[in-house]
């Protein structure tokens, strides 16, 4: 998720476990630890690389067991030297459990979002995702806020760490709310799907923007992928849009591009590929279904466009939308079809 909500889960876990111990440092610290997997983003080279690495090896689940230890012992060392009085050697037990959960805690909630997560590295770079929560989501991060200034402002009192397992207590019951949820809107999908004559289908749900009742269902047949919208607040009627799916083999002239191999494995199996002609010109069009505003599978945030000229291959990364007034036109139509008072208001809203 984003770097704020990952520092505050940070900083209520280390608050849960060991500020009782070591007092409102420890939150601070892992304020910073929650956040610290993220660092990954600053060492890419390009935008593919960027995709390649960011959730990668400080977001696995052997990064935290090593790091985590180490940075405790780290803090431990130093406020030793700068409180002699703190030189308790059980405080070092405290600083290193409370960093190796706080670092653990950030790729267990990015798993969580459609982006992936390579949890196995560097014994393999297979993206896990479970497709429950959007990647913000404001609901979710208020209450870990919450619990942080709890946590100053009660910095004191010998049963503080309660606020932060009870916060930590609400907050994941509404992450398995979110799963729930989007297990729930690819149940209703296929049905749906069912009734249109659709059978040999594979469906999945993924969560949209800064909520978790407004979900876009992605439908693939051997021939075609559908892309639809439904709100959990309020189950109606799906409008599909639909784009046929150019053959696989029209695809491999550029196959074994580093750019399209990337791509492809960023997008963990959900991309539609078609084939246009522009200018002479013929491109090779990606679009990850995982991510759009609109129900057209060609229409997603992240896409790649491969132009094949005269002078070779050239390389397109930016998505269909962007005018940011027609990106915040698009996610305020997402809000208001989300929470409809009707299903015909959402019908008359999705035009």
């Amino acid at each position: 998720m984003d770097p704020f909500s990952q520092a505050a889960l940070g900083a209520v876990v280390a608050q849960a476990s060991a500020q009782h111990k070591l007092g409102f440092r420890v939150v601070v610290a892992g304020a910073f630890a929650g956040a610290m997997p993220d660092i990954d983003v600053f060492f890419a080279k390009d935008y593919f690389h960027n995709l390649q690495i960011h959730r990668g090896i400080t977001h696995s689940l052997f990064f935290a067991p090593v790091m985590g230890p180490l940075l405790g012992f780290l803090l431990y060392k130093y406020e030793c030297w700068q409180f002699s009085e703190l030189l308790a050697r059980a405080r070092l037990k405290y600083w290193m459990l409370a960093m190796f959960l706080a670092i653990l805690s950030h790729p267990l909630l990015d798993v969580l979002t459609p982006y992936g997560t390579q949890l196995l590295l560097p014994f393999s770079d297979k993206r896990f995702a479970l497709f429950a929560m959007p990647i913000i989501d404001p609901l979710y991060t208020l209450p870990l806020f919450v619990a942080v200034y709890l946590a100053w402002r009660y910095r004191y009192k010998a049963k503080i760490f309660l606020i932060g397992v009870t916060c930590l207590l609400v907050t994941t019951s509404y992450l398995i709310y979110g799963w729930y949820l989007g297990s729930t809107a690819k149940e209703e999908a296929k049905q749906q799907l069912a009734s249109l004559g659709i059978q040999e289908v594979e469906v999945e749900s993924f969560p949209t923007f800064l909520q978790v009742h407004y979900r876009r269902i992605v439908a693939r047949t051997p021939t075609a992928d559908w892309v639809g919208y439904i709100s959990m607040w309020r189950p109606c009627t799906i409008e599909w849009g639909k784009a046929e799916q150019s053959p696989l083999s029209a695809f491999d002239a550029v196959n074994n591009l580093r750019e399209v191999e990337i791509f492809e494995w960023f997008a963990m199996g959900w991309l539609h590929k078609s084939l246009v002609e522009e200018e002479g010109n013929t491109v090779y069009q990606y679009a990850d279904l995982r991510y759009g505003l609109v129900p057209d599978p060609k229409d997603s945030l992240f896409s790649l466009n491969v132009i094949d000229t005269n002078n070779g291959f050239e390389l397109n990364t930016q998505n269909p939308i962007s005018d940011s007034g027609e990106i915040s036109t698009r996610i305020g139509n997402l809000f208001q079809s989300a929470y409809p008072s009707s299903c015909e208001q959402l019908s008359v809203g999705s035009r």
